[in-house]
């Protein structure tokens, strides 16, 4: 009933996630590529509105913020395109440009019954991101989801703000990791390493 009351006297309100921090350990051996990264308008201001509190978080920011970090660790070089390709646009010896979209984002509230115990309470929230590598025309070279996931303990019902904020950092760290570890593991994305010449 507590937790019900919190998110209906919040409802209305808009909280920024704070700043993820990078998981950079392991540390892995950069692609010795030049890319560029596009961010769209849409994701640089992506907010997600909770359906029955109409909180809302704002997320596409500190995404971006992330993803500035993530993505050097990834290639020798990147920079920042204004569209998703093009030769116009481009810089000469850029072998293509990454596209980060939010595909959904949210929470659920937790369900208090007499079978589970307070200390047990959890929020669950999820990130799916959705990656598009383009080459430097434009052309559409692989595209992959990834997502991260965090049940957040709901010991203090004072403090699920809070709470939720670190899980939602929690899961956007979990996603970048999952980028960097795991872009090479992508069957198209290997295919254009191959065609850049890189092992």
């Amino acid at each position: 009933m507590l937790l019900l009351l919190l998110g209906v006297t919040t409802g209305g309100c808009v909280w920024s996630v704070p700043e993820p921090v990078l998981v950079r350990e392991p540390r892995l051996e950069p692609i010795a590529l030049s890319v560029a990264v596009y961010y769209s308008p849409e994701f640089r201001h992506f907010t997600y509105r909770h359906h029955v509190t109409d909180t809302a978080w704002i997320l596409g920011k500190p995404s971006m913020r992330l993803f500035n970090e993530a993505l050097p660790l990834l290639f020798t070089e990147v920079v920042e395109s204004p569209q998703p390709g093009s030769t116009g646009s481009l810089r000469s010896g850029v072998a293509g440009v990454i596209e980060p979209t939010i595909v959904s984002a949210g929470y659920s509230y937790p369900i208090l019954d007499s079978a589970r115990r307070a200390d047990r309470v959890c929020f669950q929230l999820h990130m799916t991101y959705r990656f598009t590598l383009y080459s430097p025309r434009g052309e559409r070279v692989a595209s992959w989801d990834i997502s991260g996931e965090d049940c957040a303990p709901e010991q203090n019902p004072l403090a699920t703000l809070n709470t939720r904020k670190l899980s939602f950092e929690q899961v956007m760290r979990e996603a970048a990791w999952n980028l960097i570890s795991g872009f090479r593991d992508v069957p198209d994305v290997r295919r254009w390493l191959d065609a850049q010449g890189v092992r």
